[in-house]
């Protein structure tokens, strides 16, 4: 990219944060990733926050660039990890970067042209979603889907445009600080919660899907249990915050569908006619989900029976996760979560 002298005087400088926690091949092609970065070296920084178990070994970060610093996170959490991370970070924007994606190599440049183009507080991208093992495809390929995300507009959206949320997430420094970052308090979700705050404090999210971020999906049907029973807990955690708009109608449907499915036996037994609108739906719900199963099996490379059996899951796991959450009286107690002690827990 031919630059005119003065150029690189007016760049701003962007800090990349990049919490870990026990990654070790996705790390390698995340760092690898940012070390092909067009936009010039001496305007970026790393700053890695490491919940790993055991400190990071100087090993996983050869692939990448060589000014990266390093920070522990006690915490564990990635919310008080990014905190820490920000507060030692110089940058005009923070890019918070997962180690499971993959960034194209104009990914710094072109999400500064969108901050500065749309005077965005934070510009996400879209997810391209993809796996290494046949279950990490099938996962890829359903959890692409309008019909296992709502309108996650991130995951499959092709048209430019204001979001709810944004993905990593491209967020200037004035407006982060401005509503206090990430709240420490939470293990899950923390990045809802913070675009929600950025949105009720005037603040726009701005979604560019023209920047593709490849994306690891979990490899397993336990592990990705155990990511949307997480999302569907916290999900209820935080609207009982008091977050103005955070939760919609579609969040409530997968737990609606258990509590549904629950009830069909009883309803059968007292009356036919009260569980067959369950059964239709049932019905309906599987032909769906086989058929978006069959559209998107191609582009990942996966099975349709797996991916398909990847929708319940998915469903089923944020669903009880939802009901869960239903009991609780406070937080949710995780490894790293401390109680909250004032209206945001700061």
């Amino acid at each position: 990219m031919t630059q005119a002298p003065n150029d690189r005087v007016t760049r701003p400088f962007v800090s990349v944060l990049l919490p870990v926690r026990n990654e070790t091949v996705d790390l390698a092609e995340c760092l690898a990733s940012l070390a092909e970065q067009t936009y010039p070296a001496e305007f970026t920084e790393i700053i890695i926050a490491d919940a790993s178990d055991s400190p990071l070994d100087p090993i996983h970060l050869q692939a990448g660039p060589r000014r990266v610093s390093v920070l522990r996170n006690e915490r564990i959490i990635m919310a008080p990890g990014l905190n820490m991370a920000a507060e030692r970070a110089r940058g005009d924007y923070l890019a918070i970067v997962s180690a499971h994606s993959v960034l194209p190599r104009d990914y710094i440049e072109r999400m500064v042209d969108a901050a500065g183009r749309t005077g965005a507080a934070n510009v996400g991208g879209r997810y391209v979603k993809a796996g290494r093992s046949a279950w990490g495809k099938a996962v890829a390929a359903a959890s692409s889907s309008p019909l296992a995300v709502g309108d996650a507009a991130q995951h499959f959206g092709s048209r430019p445009r204001t979001l709810d949320s944004a993905f990593p997430g491209f967020i200037a420094r004035r407006a982060f600080d401005r509503i206090g970052g990430f709240n420490p308090h939470l293990a899950c979700n923390e990045d809802d919660e913070f675009n929600a705050r950025l949105r009720a404090s005037g603040e726009v999210v701005w979604y560019e899907p023209s920047v593709e971020v490849l994306y690891r999906s979990r490899e397993s049907l336990r592990g990705l249990w155990r990511q949307y029973y997480r999302y569907g807990r916290w999900k209820l955690a935080i609207a009982r915050m008091g977050v103005r708009g955070y939760l919609r109608w579609h969040h409530y449907v997968p737990a609606l569908a258990l509590a549904l499915a629950a009830a069909t036996p009883l309803l059968a037994w007292l009356s036919p006619y009260l569980a067959a609108p369950i059964l239709i739906l049932g019905v309906t719900y599987l032909i769906l989900s086989f058929a978006e199963a069959w559209r998107l099996s191609g582009l990942h490379d996966a099975s349709v029976l797996r991916a398909w059996l990847v929708f319940p899951i998915l469903h089923g796991a944020y669903g009880m996760g939802f009901l869960r959450g239903a009991f609780d009286a406070a937080l949710p107690t995780e490894r790293g979560v401390s109680p909250p002690t004032g209206a945001r827990g700061e």
